[in-house]
């Protein structure tokens, strides 16, 4: 069957929609339109089999040289890396990681803008703050603890097949970002575009009704699927979320300080900024 050969497995806000469109580009790379397949994450869609999944892939072009799909939850739910390791034995996994307590905050106000999440960022993290991620819980703060994963993975595959890239690096020099996985992928490293676009920049609805919903979560909870599509209309304007509190941000730093020394020592290079915010 026509399976992929590489897998962007994460992680969520940390750049992968960026990652997807760019590598889109290269002329000896295939993805498909759509980006987040999920095989290996949703059980439904797991159970379709292999042959649905290569369909996936049909349209890819002779020629290609890799092959593949981003599906950010693969890096940590606790089936995946079975999954894809019985699957795609030898394939190429690429994993972006960022600064973990921007990468909660960003993913909460990315629910909050979309009018699906009914507590505060307090609140979810006094009820949320773990660092194992469980399927069906949100998984602002376990998907966090990237060495929990990366380790879950290289019990399966073996250390080359896994590519570990810092989001802040994109930042800092995405020429140079891009061209290390183009070398990992096996696809000529001179490929030029605009490596900087931004990608899934926050906007929000200017309605009333909308605006209301995005200041009062709590009321969220009363908002079937169906209406809280429907309050979302209208002109549109670029947002930033507000920052985060100082003492929370501290307790998070905290939580995360062994985890992120565990990842540093793991790719032998300090990660910068990310004691602080």
């Amino acid at each position: 069957m026509n399976l992929p050969n590489f897998l962007i497995i994460g992680s969520q806000k940390a750049g992968t929609t960026s990652l997807y469109h760019v590598l889109r580009q290269h002329p000896q790379i295939y993805l498909p339109p759509r980006k987040e397949i999920n095989f290996f994450f949703h059980d439904a869609l797991y159970q379709r089999g292999l042959s649905w999944y290569a369909t996936h892939f049909a349209a890819r072009p002779p020629a290609t040289r890799a092959w593949g799909e981003a599906s950010p939850g693969y890096i940590c739910h606790p089936d995946a890396p079975q999954r894809i390791a019985k699957a795609l034995p030898g394939v190429k996994l690429i994993l972006t990681v960022r600064h973990p307590v921007r990468r909660a905050y960003s993913q909460y106000w990315d629910n909050r803008r979309h009018l699906s999440e009914p507590l505060t960022f307090a609140e979810a993290a006094a009820r949320y703050l773990e660092d194992d991620y469980r399927p069906g819980r949100r998984g602002y703060f376990s998907r966090g603890a990237y060495m929990r994963y990366i380790r879950r993975y290289l019990a399966l595959f073996p250390r080359e097949n896994l590519l570990v890239m810092v989001f802040e690096d994109l930042q800092r020099d995405p020429a140079a970002f891009y061209r290390r996985i183009f070398r990992f992928l096996g696809v000529e490293e001179d490929f030029q575009t605009d490596f900087g676009q931004q990608r899934n920049a926050s906007r929000i609805w200017r309605n009333p009704i909308y605006r209301y919903f995005l200041h009062h979560p709590h009321a969220t909870r009363w908002l079937p699927p169906r209406a809280r599509r429907l309050a979302m209309w209208g002109p549109q304007q670029p947002w930033r979320y507000p920052p985060l509190d100082a003492g929370l941000a501290q307790q998070l730093l905290a939580f995360y300080r062994p985890w992120n020394a565990a990842l540093a020592d793991f790719l032998q290079q300090p990660l910068p900024g990310w004691d602080t915010l």
